[in-house]
């Protein structure tokens, strides 16, 4: 009975609805799809200024004014969105008075540089949305741009060029290579930046690099005093102030660069800045070299250290390795001292690493109180441990040789005086050899802080070069009146080609 009601009722319906009760039929008239509405917004960085007025009655009043409307720079952010009556907004097309063609896209803002060049012009952006059914806005909206180019910046990098402690009117020293490293900005954008311009001693002769180009290493300079010129030169031909090095005008730089010449193929290195006030150690292998090659069979690089108390940092280790490996590569053989403060060695380490691959030979005294880097790759430590913890050890023991496969008693070593600071024992790597090693504690005529017969010299050959590091002071180490036939042996038979 209930579903003959129900299919009653719906009958009902049914002839209700075919039965128009609004009168007559009349045909709708659908709106067609409408066009998204674009909008535009430049983002300018501004900077308000403040000038104060005073007035007849004396008081002071302040007027304000807003920099970076009447012009931009060449960087321009911009930001657009749409809006679609009776859809949504799928991307937009943007246009630069400077394009060809419109260029898609679905972000609602960018960062646009403007090709400008000359020191003021004007450009015009357009960008029209396009909605779903692809109808576009056919009111694109249009920013217009006057540009005025800024000037770009240089400055040579932080740490690139030596630092000085109070008197600027000293002399950095270099041998005949050396890099220049600069950072360049321009409010423009570092796109702008076409050229660098560079100049050694006469401004009247530039060279020029591309305009990416942030360093510059100069090679075969001449001996003597120099000057280092350069600039940046942007797409308008506006040019940065120009730097110099050395630069009179700058107290925190020293005030005289000078070229030395290479003499010779020995180098001798002095890493122990302490000794650079009295110079009582490099005399001491100064005076050896003499005797062996002449005064001018051997060059010297006193490297100086800025850290407090600063001595000689006009001449501290260079910012670049190509100059460190540049200054040990015009020679055959090195010899590197070092004893208190902080040696350079870790720093230098790649480029020496580098020297000893190509074939140099460098044996390297580290007397010093930190410990040797066991990752130094000039070299194979595996470990190392304090010879003498206590800080002292005492004159009187033997330092004994073992070259080549017999020992050669001639080139044992003797503590001539009392070692101060604490040293350290090596445990050799992979691929090094002991080449000297303490006196065994059993055969010392006094107590040794020691047990056994540490090592403190390895041998560690890569490639066709070579290097010999030692853990004790060297010009401590003359009690038996021999360095000279030491060193008459390492330079001219260990380290012969």
């Amino acid at each position: 009975m209930k579903k003959i009601i129900l299919y009653v009722f719906l009958s009902g319906l049914l002839w209700i609805a075919c039965d128009n009760p609004f009168g007559d039929f009349k045909e709708s008239n659908p709106v067609g799809n409408l066009p998204p509405e674009t909008h535009l917004f430049l983002f300018v960085e501004q900077e308000q200024i403040t000038e104060y007025d005073t007035l007849g009655d004396g008081s002071i009043v302040p007027n304000f004014y807003t920099v970076g409307l009447d012009t931009t720079p060449s960087k321009q952010i911009l930001h657009w969105w749409g809006d679609d009556p009776d859809g949504e907004v799928v991307g937009y097309y943007y246009k630069w008075d400077y394009q060809d063609e419109p260029v898609f896209t679905t972000q609602e803002s960018d960062t646009f540089f403007v090709p400008i060049r000359t020191s003021y012009d004007e450009f015009s952006f357009q960008v029209w949305a396009v909605d779903d059914q692809g109808i576009q806005d056919p009111s694109p909206r249009m920013l217009k741009f006057p540009v005025f180019n800024s000037p770009p910046n240089i400055l040579f990098r932080l740490g690139s060029n030596p630092r000085i402690r109070g008197n600027p009117n000293v002399t950095s020293y270099t041998f005949p290579t050396r890099t220049f490293v600069w950072d360049v900005s321009d409010p423009d954008g570092r796109e702008t930046i076409v050229a660098i311009r560079y100049a050694l001693d006469d401004t009247t002769n530039w060279m020029e690099l591309p305009g990416e180009a942030d360093q510059i290493t100069l090679t075969d300079l001449s001996e003597g005093e120099h000057r280092f010129f350069v600039k940046a030169i942007d797409v308008s031909g506006a040019e940065s102030p120009t730097l110099s090095f050395p630069d009179p005008g700058d107290d925190e730089t020293p005030n005289k660069w000078v070229v030395k010449p290479v003499q010779g193929d020995i180098l001798l290195v002095n890493d122990f800045a302490q000794d650079q006030n009295q110079y009582q150690v490099q005399g001491f292998y100064s005076g050896i070299l003499d005797q062996l090659v002449g005064p001018k069979g051997y060059s010297v690089w006193e490297i100086g250290s800025y850290r407090v108390p600063a001595i000689n940092p006009e001449n501290s280790l260079p910012y670049s390795s190509i100059d460190i490996q540049a200054n040990l590569g015009y020679f055959d053989k090195v010899i590197w001292f070092s004893h208190l403060g902080r040696p350079n060695l870790t720093e230098a380490g790649l480029s020496i690493t580098r020297f000893v691959r190509e074939g140099g030979k460098i044996f390297i005294t580290n007397g010093n109180e930190e410990r040797p880097d066991t990752t130094w790759t000039f070299t194979r430590i595996d470990s190392v441990y304090r010879l003498n913890p206590g800080g002292r050890l005492l004159p009187g023991l033997d330092v004994l040789a073992s070259f080549g496969s017999d020992d050669d008693e001639s080139l044992d070593l003797n503590l001539g005086q009392l070692v101060g600071n604490r040293v350290s024992a090596l445990l050799p790597g992979s691929g090094a050899e002991v080449v000297y090693r303490m006196q065994h504690d059993s055969t010392a005529t006094s107590n040794v802080p020691y047990s056994g017969s540490p090592a403190v010299g390895v041998r560690y050959r890569l490639g066709s070069g070579e290097s010999i590091y030692f853990s004790l002071p060297l010009h401590y180490c003359d009690g038996n009146n021999n360095l000279v036939e030491v060193f008459r042996y390492i330079l001219f038979e260990e380290f012969a080609p």
